[in-house]
């Protein structure tokens, strides 16, 4: 009888018999157990990719269907693969995977299964990898001067209310690295002003040391917080809530519309033109961090995205 407390073993704890059971895997192309070392791998290694559970879904079947036996297979066996994927479309896909950041991510799936195989200790043939996308990662980021200017923007703000919000969320955006998504899930408890640390929620869930300026600008906007919930006869658990009674919506969780708006009038105010600020506020993040000499591997952790490498 299981104890309810302890954590159940898995067949991947072990090197010796993760090497057999993945060989097995292989042998059989075992779609489910493979899927469940790329699961156990990405969670023991912190990976973030998303794709390649799709991508090993995808490689088993196309192999499975090609009569294909590991681990003899053809050396250009990846490279007819990766002509299906993104000349016609993938196996279990009626879509071919033609957009550049599409490519770039499914060849990042396809590298990190073959790092999970190695990893389980399997010996890999020889086999031609296909050549990575032209899609370096050039990610747009706002510079420190731009930067600069959005805070001055958000602190001018025509709406009083929504002046120290906008500081306060750009901090979190392009400073730490905090995503769109993981702001409506942070709740109160969540940011700790005396050892300024914020917990994020959600699949990227981790603790995220935040400057004296990032610290300071949420204790500014938790004044403008409580005055708002204070209206409120059951005060809202989150730590970010609407400012404005726009729709009803005064003391309300955030949501994506309002701070969308609130960006954009921020880009206004500070005379900056961007399609996609939020993933330029992101990229500064990162280019912040490994200013700062924080190791890949750590930036990777701290702002949630798959990968820093080949940054221009």
């Amino acid at each position: 009888m299981n104890h309810p407390l302890l954590l159940q073993s898995s067949p991947f704890d072990d090197p010796t018999t993760r090497r057999e059971v993945v060989e097995q895997a292989l042998a059989t192309w075992d779609a489910p157990t493979l899927a469940e070392a790329v699961g156990y791998a990405h969670r023991l290694f912190h990976w973030h990719e998303a794709l390649t559970l799709t991508v090993c879904q995808n490689l088993v079947y196309w192999c499975r269907e090609q009569g294909y036996t590991w681990p003899h297979l053809p050396q250009q066996a990846l490279l007819l693969f990766w002509e299906q994927v993104t000349t016609r479309h993938p196996p279990l896909s009626a879509r071919p995977v033609r957009k550049d950041a599409s490519q770039y991510a499914w060849y990042r799936g396809l590298r990190r299964f073959f790092e999970v195989l190695q990893w389980a200790g399997v010996e890999v043939p020889p086999l031609e990898m296909p050549r990575k996308p032209h899609y370096a990662l050039i990610r747009p980021h706002f510079s420190d001067k731009e930067f600069a200017r959005l805070l001055e923007g958000a602190r001018h703000h025509p709406e009083g209310r929504l002046r120290r919000l906008g500081v306060a969320l750009l901090y979190l955006l392009g400073e730490s690295g905090v995503w769109m998504g993981e702001l409506y899930a942070l709740r109160l408890e969540d940011f700790d002003p005396q050892a300024r640390t914020l917990r994020v929620r959600g699949r990227r869930a981790r603790e995220i040391p935040l400057s004296k300026e990032a610290a300071e600008a949420i204790r500014a906007y938790l004044e403008d917080r409580e005055a708002v919930v204070s209206l409120s006869p059951i005060p809202p658990p989150y730590l970010f809530v609407r400012m404005t009674n726009k729709k009803g919506g005064l003391g309300k969780a955030l949501n994506r519309d309002t701070v969308v708006g609130l960006l954009e009038r921020i880009l206004q105010m500070a005379e900056i033109s961007h399609e996609r600020p939020t993933g330029a506020l992101r990229w500064r993040a990162v280019r912040r961090y490994l200013a700062q000499g924080l190791a890949p591997e750590e930036v990777t952790k701290r702002t949630g995205v798959a990968s820093v490498a080949d940054l221009d």
